[in-house]
């Protein structure tokens, strides 16, 4: 009799389904949210453990759950492969003097015509953030005009807030922190499908950006008096210090002057971006080709090629990581059916009309929740829900993905307080954080608004 009974009495854990497992995929994510937002582990380890743990509490085996991240990890390679690239391609082009002519240009026209100032401010963080890197472009940015910001006496706040919305705009550009975690988020959420329909909406946001530097303009007193050492003190300044063409890296002379390197760099650098618009191949491909291209022609020397790969590796590492971890993550909700219960969970509690205009509403929402959600949080977190919910209710989920995009953390991403970057911005600035956002939040929310216009108009966004 107690064969019998031993025989009866499964020797594994029941798996959970329907609701079960929809509460179980909320807990993860609450879990995941209380611990990147509060910071008790950092994002890497708690992508990894916790989905592992739910999965398991759920009743999935070692096997199945083997199966789970190995169908994560096959989705997410590219974009990550796409992104490590990148990072390597565009700090070359950095160091090889790509942005130099212009921040030179750039500061010597506000020399000139200081009322040209704000507007100096936005196409310099424009240009310096090509890279996607928020870090490179306040280090280029803001020790560059500052001098002039403070010889002019404006309000070095105006600086900080041109910066962050500028950089934020350009934050969208597919090979961007944000973009990446948020195509990487979502199975069907593709380069060419999220940012493509997008690129009115950015170009209306530069727009924007440019009428806010108008009217900062007309607050600033152009009259500036300073002296011609004092000029070009200023100019070496805005070069990091190195005004010259000739600059050592790693016991090497590199000449970053305008030279042929330079134009061929640039045309090189127009054709990645033109072959990513054109979705004419795989992103990865074009970057991995292009970084190839940049080291055959402006690193030859084997050390160089060496020592410039592992001087940012730890950048690269640090997002392929995250990357990495999250395929885990999303592997585990999307294979083990939980995300799509957890949809089904949303769908019956959410009001009939709110569902039918979800895109719209991630749209006008995004850019202040960008105060409450770090990028890891929402887009590995809360936007994954969002976009198998926005299913339920015939709405494509790249439609959410572009929402987001719209203002969480790509306008919103400089004005965060959950952002490292964002502290650099004002540190630079020396501008206080909470004097930063309650001067830039409804700037950067206008912004976010006129962006959300445009992708209506355009298709990019359903309202229903």
């Amino acid at each position: 009799m107690l064969a019998n009974i031993t025989q009866s009495v499964p020797l594994v854990p029941l798996q959970l389904d329907g609701t079960g497992l929809g509460i179980v995929g909320y807990l993860v994510i609450a879990l995941i949210l209380v611990l990147i937002i509060g910071k008790i582990t950092y994002v890497v380890p708690t992508l990894i453990i916790v989905p592992v743990i739910g999965a398991l509490v759920a009743g999935f085996g070692p096997e199945e759950l083997g199966e789970f991240v190995s169908s994560g990890l096959g989705g997410i390679v590219e974009i990550t492969a796409m992104f490590a690239f990148a990072v390597w391609y565009f700090a070359i082009m950095r160091d090889r003097g790509l942005f130099d002519p212009l921040v030179r240009r750039v500061v010597h026209i506000v020399l000139d015509r200081p009322a040209l100032l704000t507007f100096g401010t936005v196409v310099l963080a424009v240009a310096t953030h090509l890279d996607g890197a928020g870090a490179t472009t306040f280090l280029i940015t803001i020790p560059a005009l500052l001098p002039l910001y403070m010889a002019l006496e404006a309000d070095t706040k105006i600086l900080a807030a041109l910066t962050a919305l500028s950089a934020g705009t350009m934050n969208m550009v597919p090979w961007g922190g944000v973009t990446v975690r948020a195509i990487g988020s979502v199975d069907a959420a593709t380069v060419s499908n999220v940012y493509n329909p997008l690129i009115p909406a950015q170009i209306a946001g530069f727009v924007a950006i440019f009428l806010i530097a108008y009217y900062f303009s007309r607050r600033i007193d152009t009259n500036i008096d300073i002296s011609e050492s004092e000029r070009e003190q200023l100019v070496t300044e805005a070069l990091a210090g190195d005004d010259s063409d000739i600059r050592t890296d790693g016991g090497v002379e590199i000449d970053t002057g305008v030279n042929w390197r330079w134009y061929f760099n640039v045309l090189v650098t127009v054709a990645i971006i033109a072959l990513l618009m054109l979705d004419v191949t795989s992103p990865a491909i074009v970057f991995m080709t292009g970084l190839v291209i940049a080291l055959v022609v402006n690193v030859r020397d084997y050390e160089a090629q060496k020592n410039i790969l592992e001087a940012y590796s730890p950048d690269v590492m640090t997002y392929v990581g995250i990357l990495l971890a999250a395929g885990v993550l999303l592997g585990v909700l999307n294979e083990s059916g939980m995300i799509t219960e957890m949809a089904g969970i949303l769908v019956s509690i959410m009001p009939e009309w709110m569902g039918s205009y979800m895109a719209g509403v991630v749209g006008l929402i995004a850019m202040p929740a960008s105060l409450v959600f770090s990028p890891d949080a929402y887009y590995f977190g809360v936007l994954p829900v969002l976009a198998e919910t926005a299913q339920a209710y015939g709405i494509p989920e790249v439609a959410v993905v572009r929402a987001s995009l719209i203002g969480q953390m790509t306008v919103g991403f400089p004005l965060s307080p959950l952002t490292g970057a964002t502290y650099l911005l004002i540190g630079l600035a020396d501008v206080d954080l909470g004097e930063h956002i309650k001067f830039t939040f409804l700037w950067a929310w206008a912004v976010s608004l006129v962006m959300l216009a445009v992708a209506v108009l355009t298709g990019a966004i359903p309202l229903f």
